[in-house]
């Protein structure tokens, strides 16, 4: 086998993300410092109003976009506050193509305009825009070498063992489609298990994003600003801290959103009927939504300690007071509730000078563009007459395009919830297909939640 091209990873600005560092390739204290100053900017409001007084340039990830005809300009939101550029056809362009792609763009602050009391507009001339770069040719190359789960791992800066693989499998599984439908996770672990670092990872490597549940004005359209949100711009949003969807707050967003994400989480239509200036837009959207089982609420809620339920019994119980969840439980592919997990510390690729080794980001962004659309290609590996069907297939493919080997019955009890990738990995060479699965499974709520065929 051919030498995998691995970069250390030593951050010597420690208010840079790996991901940050990793997607700008910014391996040295110079070029770590150099990141830091231009993206800082647009997610701290005092830093974007001391960039615009220096005239810098900043670097940004937008959450949200506005058209204003009237300026012909193009509104971007940043945490931090709203950046306005002129709205040329290259411009115009790119945005159109944020849902298959990973854009950056790098502005010069030139002048504010104050809205209101507290806000402001800041306007600014395009730098430059950032697409990532692919490197398709070394990708295909390491694909006749060695396993894309293993390339997908080490892009993600882990080892390619088992463990890791159970781990982000409900990260990864959200990054494809099967039959023009997203797929879509729910994996509740102990912390330090290394979901959110991974989730920001990924944020560099596809069109993704990384939040804890928002708005549904920051999730789908805010009517009144015409402001298109991340299902407009993204393709896998990683929604964290769903442990904490009984606080009164996140109740509140879940409810408000509620059928509009069903919706969208089922056709990929997205609908916002506030006023008379919203608008409606087509895109689909794989969720992965990640939460702490360690936290007390939670495990209170999901009744973890009776250990007859399933993990989409679990689900049920977490979400019950707060809306009718068989409907949003019916449109997830996959739900773990682990108590125990490896930390991921221990799962790490690092190399004699304990420093963290990841595949040529070019690589591996590459690598998930090529399983995507192999993944489209899959074969309809059974007739669908339920969601489960459907969740079978979706999962079967993917698995299979990475090249992950388990049975039809151990992946019938991973969409039942019955059983974990954690599990079904750690003891695969058990795995028989000859396992009647009818005696595997258990009379529960999973019963309720199929029951409806597919018309």
């Amino acid at each position: 086998m051919s030498e995998l091209p691995l970069i250390p990873l030593r951050k010597y600005v420690k208010e840079l993300s790996d991901e940050e560092i990793v997607t700008f390739q910014a391996f040295t204290k110079e070029a770590q410092q150099s990141l830091y100053n231009k993206i800082q900017p647009a997610k701290n409001p005092l830093l974007l109003e001391y960039a615009y007084r220096k005239h810098s340039t900043i670097i940004f990830k937008p959450e949200s976009v506005s058209i204003s005809h009237r300026y012909n300009t193009l509104y971007l939101y940043t945490p931090a506050g709203t950046i306005g550029v002129q709205l040329s056809d290259e411009v115009l362009e790119e945005i159109a193509n944020m849902q298959s792609s990973n854009i950056y763009f790098e502005c010069e602050l030139y002048k504010k305009i104050p809205v209101g009391i507290k806000n402001a507009i800041y306007l600014a001339n395009i730098v430059a825009i950032y697409e990532a770069d692919y490197d398709f040719n070394r990708a295909k190359e390491l694909l006749n070498e060695y396993k894309p789960y293993e390339l997908i791992l080490l892009g993600l800066g882990y080892k390619p063992a088992n463990e890791a693989l159970a781990s982000k499998l409900p990260l990864i599984l959200p990054l494809f489609q099967y039959t023009s439908r997203a797929i879509h996770t729910a994996t509740f672990t102990p912390p330090r298990t290394g979901k959110s670092k991974s989730a920001s990872l990924l944020r560099g490597l596809a069109s993704a994003y990384l939040t804890t549940f928002p708005s549904p004005s920051k999730l789908i359209y805010d009517g009144a600003k015409g402001k298109y949100g991340l299902t407009y711009l993204y393709s896998t949003i990683y929604i964290d801290e769903f442990d904490k969807i009984n606080a009164q707050k996140r109740r509140d967003m879940f409810r408000d959103t509620y059928e509009v994400l069903l919706t969208g989480m089922s056709d990929g239509v997205w609908i916002r009927e506030v006023s008379s200036k919203a608008s409606d837009f087509q895109n689909i959207v794989g969720f992965c939504f990640m939460g702490n089982v360690e936290n007390a609420e939670l495990a209170n809620y999901a009744d973890l300690s009776d250990n007859s339920l399933t993990a989409r019994n679990r689900l049920y119980k977490l979400l019950e007071d707060i809306v009718n969840p068989a409907p949003f439980i019916e449109r997830i592919a996959y739900v773990e509730f682990l108590k125990k997990a490896p930390q991921a510390y221990e799962l790490l690729n690092v190399n004699e000078d304990h420093q963290v080794l990841y595949l040529d980001p070019r690589i591996t962004r590459a690598v998930i563009r090529i399983l995507q659309d192999e993944t489209l290609n899959q074969p309809i590996h059974r007739n669908v007459e339920c969601e489960l069907d459907h969740h079978f297939n979706a999962v079967k493919s993917v698995l299979n395009v990475l090249e992950v080997e388990l049975s039809d019955s151990t992946i019938e009890s991973l969409v039942r919830g019955e059983l974990t990738f954690m599990d079904a990995l750690a003891s695969e060479e058990k795995q028989a297909d000859s396992v009647d699965y009818e005696e595997l499974r258990a009379p529960d709520m999973s019963e309720m939640l199929f029951r409806d065929e597919v018309s």
